[in-house]
């Protein structure tokens, strides 16, 4: 930096030495800042807002962020789903996480299945041990998805079996020693629209979970989904999400039976809206719902 004076050019250029000495490490930690958030490296492409989500029957919401299968950023949430979990572990160790996907059975029991999402094409799956204390037998499990909440740990062959009074095949586990685990405290079957109407007998008084779209409100405790192939009773009116949101219903399904359900549920339907369900579903199956959250994609 040059200063020009005629006069005073030994005092004016020291005060241009002063003036050099005080602007040059604001500008250099200026740079220095500009070059941090210039390459600064993030660990994932994309992050989209977390939404709190009800989980399957008797969990406290799950915070998850929808739809990111890569690292995320520090102090971002990834979402739950078996692919982030096997690939980043280390995100999941000790929560209570919600996951839906296929099934691919190991064993003849009912204690544990690996689960995988064919969402993703990198063939990894997750082991889920039933600590449920109740038989959870899938049908069609080639064909069937299933949802589970449980907590993310790591495989110990002898601490499950000691912990939760089970025998597990060493042989057969010992490919999963110290992989991500969940040990699943409710399970729900999480079949199709179809696959209800063509077997409900597989399905009642079981806790299920399915996927569609909201559609029409028909009463505050009452909708359609999944292009109105499913009847929905929210007897506990919960927060219902908007028109054409892919949701997920948890509850279970039974018969249509108009009185028992105004009887049971007090749903207080006015008589042209009876008039209306009696003839468009009395001989379907209606979904009694106990939880109503975003699918996440």
């Amino acid at each position: 930096m040059i200063i020009k004076g005629k006069k005073g050019g030994v005092r004016t250029s020291a005060l241009a030495l002063g003036l050099f000495a005080l602007l040059l490490p604001a500008c250099q930690q200026e740079n220095q800042a500009l070059d941090e958030t210039e390459y600064q490296t993030p660990t994932t492409t994309e992050y989209q807002t977390p939404t709190t989500t009800a989980p399957a029957p008797g969990r406290e919401p799950v915070t998850m962020t929808p739809g990111q299968e890569t690292t995320a950023m520090p102090g971002q949430e990834m979402a739950a789903t078996t692919e982030n979990i096997s690939s980043n572990p280390e995100n999941f160790m000790g929560q209570m996480v919600t996951v839906r996907g296929d099934v691919k059975e190991i064993d003849t029991s009912s204690d544990t299945f690996l689960m995988d999402d064919d969402r993703f094409l990198t063939g990894e799956g997750i082991l889920v041990i039933n600590s449920s204390g109740e038989v959870f037998a899938i049908p069609n499990a080639d064909e069937m998805q299933v949802q589970v909440t449980g907590e993310v740990r790591q495989f110990n062959l002898g601490d499950i079996n000691t912990g939760y009074g089970l025998n597990l095949d060493p042989q057969l586990y010992s490919e999963y020693e110290n992989q991500p685990a969940i040990v699943a405290e409710s399970l729900a079957l999480s079949p199709t629209p179809e696959q209800v109407s063509e077997n409900p007998d597989l399905f009642y008084n079981r806790p299920i979970a399915i996927e569609g779209q909201f559609n029409e409100q028909l009463a505050p405790n009452a909708f359609t989904f999944n292009n109105d192939e499913v009847l929905v009773i929210n007897a506990d009116e919960l927060q219902i999400l908007p028109e054409n949101q892919d949701i997920v219903v948890t509850g279970e399904v039974r018969p249509f039976d108009l009185a028992a359900l105004q009887s049971e549920y007090n749903l207080n339907w006015d008589a042209e809206l009876q008039q209306r369900m009696q003839d468009q579903y009395s001989n379907s199956l209606v979904l009694v719902a106990d939880g109503i959250y975003p699918t996440v994609e």
